[in-house]
């Protein structure tokens, strides 16, 4: 499955959610301005966005709000890798220039800062103090996991530590995607949160450690146990992500959830 049949339920949406994205990054500041055209030109997958939508699509409940809070977690995505590539002293993203490298660690901190204060604003817009809550306990989350691979680095680290620590670093903005998505902002017989993020906390989890199996991020990521069969773990998970959205009435956008569990889905770049 490519990125392009996973985003066919969600065309319209994802366009809005693109405009949105354009829309709040726009500024009159010419090196900040410089910084976010460039990273335009190496976008990514955007899975991240694509998985609010498409959870919103499944759950029954899509409104013009998924679509600001799909470029709000692009945003807040965006901010974390040039974050992760200053602690990282990392040179290259998706095969380009980091931006800490093509400028300066002032520059990407700055600009990844600038990106979070965006993210407030369109959580101000979109009014919706659980989408608030949940995004800021994920930041949270996710600085903590990147402090426990820190801590891990050059050690050797147990199934449950490594399970810990990219459950914090990559499944919790997963889950919080999902999450997003089942966000009802009018009267729904079903409320099928609990379900989205379980379900985008299982996939985060496959999703990472398919990433740590091949060469993608090797120098930066936690390393795989030694004892840790990955396979054997990425079936444990899939699992437990498709129990996770089954009580979700069938639709295109569910069956794409699901493939997005296989090994033919997108993997990380």
């Amino acid at each position: 499955m490519t990125i392009e049949q996973i985003k066919q339920p969600i065309l319209k949406e994802y366009q809005l959610f693109l405009e949105e994205y354009r829309k709040y990054t726009n500024n009159d500041v010419p090196l900040l301005s410089e910084v976010v055209e460039y990273l335009s030109h190496f976008p990514g997958k955007q899975l991240r966005p694509i998985l609010v939508l498409l959870s919103a699509q499944a759950c029954g409940v899509m409104h013009p709000h998924h679509t600001r809070l799909a470029a709000a977690v692009e945003m807040l995505h965006n901010a974390s890798l040039m974050h992760d590539d200053v602690v990282d002293e990392s040179d290259s993203r998706r095969k380009h220039d980091s931006v800490r490298h093509r400028w300066s660690n002032q520059v990407a901190v700055l600009c990844g800062d600038y990106f979070l204060s965006v993210v407030m604003t369109l959580l101000k817009d979109v009014k919706n103090y659980d989408a608030w809550e949940l995004l800021n306990k994920t930041v949270r989350t996710m600085c903590k996991g990147e402090l426990m691979q820190l801590a891990s680095i050059n050690s050797q680290i147990k199934e449950n530590s490594y399970l810990e620590i990219i459950g914090a670093k990559t499944a919790s903005l997963m889950a919080t995607c999902c999450q997003l998505g089942a966000c009802t902002f009018s009267e729904s017989d079903h409320d099928y949160s609990q379900q989205m993020r379980d379900f985008g906390y299982h996939y985060g989890l496959v999703f990472q450690i398919r990433d740590d199996m091949g060469d993608f991020n090797a120098s930066h990521d936690v390393a795989l146990p030694i004892s840790t069969d990955p396979l054997q773990l990425i079936d444990q998970h899939v699992a437990l992500a498709q129990e996770a959205i089954r009580p979700l009435p069938d639709s295109p956008a569910k069956q794409v959830l699901l493939a997005m569990l296989q090994p033919s889905a997108p993997q990380p770049e």
